[in-house]
């Protein structure tokens, strides 16, 4: 059984607290925070030695400083997405990991999502992406703006379907309640002509979640939060087809 620490039990660490409290592969041994009501300790140096793999769920500017002493410690490390603030420390990340032959892996958890898992296995030559994530205002990920934030899960899904490479890059963003880019939108163009336009804020009044997908004769439209797929077809008996897929539990 793999002994386990989870390093930051706030609004999203303490969701790994209670997944690996419920394992039955994992031996929940430390939970670290500086809120003395969530934790046993407030210093994560404590868990070197005891446990052989950690959770990662502090702010992000955070990460390379801990990710890589627990590396160094021959621990394991899931780190919550964004893996880093910068390029520079996302590499030390990766280069700790690679020099201590340990396992690093970053939170992109909308991977899993069945929603996500049945469009991977739908398309099959993207040209046109639409994608909306959006969020009301909280307190947590201020240290990074809303791309680093949110719309990492979108771009990680995109660059994995897309079928060639990224040929161009438009952004813009606007700092709204924080000091850093609350609401952004970014076109990606690739080379085979596949555009994909996202928009992601954390300023909004309500929550959604969507992507849409065209595909020569075919829409697909999915709800992240919903968990479900919805699949139109053009041509062949019939016409128009709509196929939805449910939620997967």
């Amino acid at each position: 059984m793999t002994r386990v620490a989870v390093i930051g039990a706030g609004s999203f660490g303490k969701n790994h607290v209670r997944v690996v409290s419920e394992s039955s592969r994992a031996d929940l041994r430390f939970v670290v925070d500086p809120d003395p009501s969530r934790a046993e300790t407030s210093d994560y140096r404590d868990a070197i030695g005891h446990v052989d793999a950690a959770i990662l769920a502090v702010p992000t500017v955070l990460h390379a400083e801990i990710g890589c002493a627990l590396l160094e410690a021959g621990i394991d490390v899931l780190v919550e997405k964004p893996i880093a603030p910068t390029l520079e420390e996302a590499d030390r990340l990766v280069e700790a990991a690679a020099r201590n032959g340990r396992v690093l892996q970053v939170g992109h958890l909308e991977r899993f999502n069945p929603a996500v898992i049945a469009l991977e296995r739908a398309a099959t030559l993207p040209l046109f992406f639409e994608i909306h994530r959006m969020s009301v205002f909280t307190l947590r990920s201020l240290d990074v703006d809303v791309v680093l934030d949110l719309m990492i899960h979108d771009l990680d899904i995109v660059l994995a379907l897309a079928r060639a490479d990224l040929k161009d890059i438009r952004a813009a963003g606007i700092s709204i309640l924080s000091p850093k880019v609350d609401i952004a939108n970014v076109r990606l163009e690739f080379e085979d002509g596949c555009i994909a336009n996202l928009t992601a804020s954390r300023v909004s009044t309500e929550k959604v979640r969507k992507l849409r997908l065209f595909q020569p004769q075919q829409y697909i439209s999915i709800d992240y939060a919903k968990q479900s797929a919805a699949v139109f077809t053009v041509g062949g008996p019939g016409g128009i087809n709509c196929r939805l897929n449910p939620p997967s539990r």
